[in-house]
């Protein structure tokens, strides 16, 4: 569930890109609201405050043995609060710049090049309605989800089916500014193949060490 999280972001961005409109974005969001209610109903209806204190349980604190991510830092840092705080801020911030670009993206994604014309998106007859590519919809969801992923407070090796899909396509899509230049192009190719095995070297290094959690972060910067 804290996976899915993630994506909510992304999600609530493209919403408002497609319905262009607080009220439509609001009607979505309220069905999803109600599933959710729906599902849970039967734990909110007798124990709603420890069904959800502990179905998200946001005051947790993580063994630092576990982590992936975060050995190369002392061990108090990584337990204490403002550690916490800072890699939210940090996370909401990375959003809220990601938030502005993405915006401008959804109305000039419009090139000459084959490969940009498959991320570009387009108006819909008169319903007044941005139509997204599913190429823009899907790396969108794939780079909020990343973004949670690479500010979380901790990350355990079960955690990399969170996201090891995603990241040959967000390197592609990085190399597509390139694409006017063969020798950067291929450079750019070698280098996200090294970064995306470096993220695979590290969730297979166990216990997880100094080195390993070093090359995931620095893996993941790139």
């Amino acid at each position: 569930k804290m996976n899915v999280l993630l994506f909510a972001p992304g999600l609530l961005l493209l919403l408002l890109q497609k319905n262009r409109s607080i009220w439509g974005t609001l009607w979505h969001l309220s069905i999803c609201a109600a599933v959710q209610l729906i599902l849970g109903w039967p734990f909110l209806s007798k124990y709603p405050v420890s069904y959800l204190r502990k179905a998200f349980e946001l005051d947790r604190v993580f063994f630092f043995k576990w982590t992936v991510n975060w050995k190369f830092i002392p061990e108090q840092v990584f337990i204490s609060k403002p550690w916490a705080l800072l890699l939210l801020v940090c996370h909401l911030g990375v959003l809220a710049f990601l938030a502005k670009k993405w915006q401008r993206a959804s109305i000039m994604q419009k090139a000459t090049t084959m490969t940009r014309e498959w991320m570009q998106n387009t108006y819909v007859g008169t319903c007044n309605k941005l139509k997204l590519s599913p190429e823009y919809v899907m790396f969108t969801m794939f780079v909020s989800n990343f973004v949670g992923i690479a500010f979380a407070r901790t990350l355990h090796y079960q955690f990399y089916c969170w996201y090891f899909h995603s990241l040959p396509m967000m390197h592609w899509i990085t190399t597509m500014k390139y694409s006017s230049d063969s020798t950067v192009l291929r450079v750019a190719l070698i280098l996200n193949t090294v970064f995306i095995l470096a993220v695979e070297y590290a969730f297979n290094v166990y216990p997880a060490t100094k080195f390993s959690s070093a090359m995931l972060q620095i893996s993941h910067a790139f």
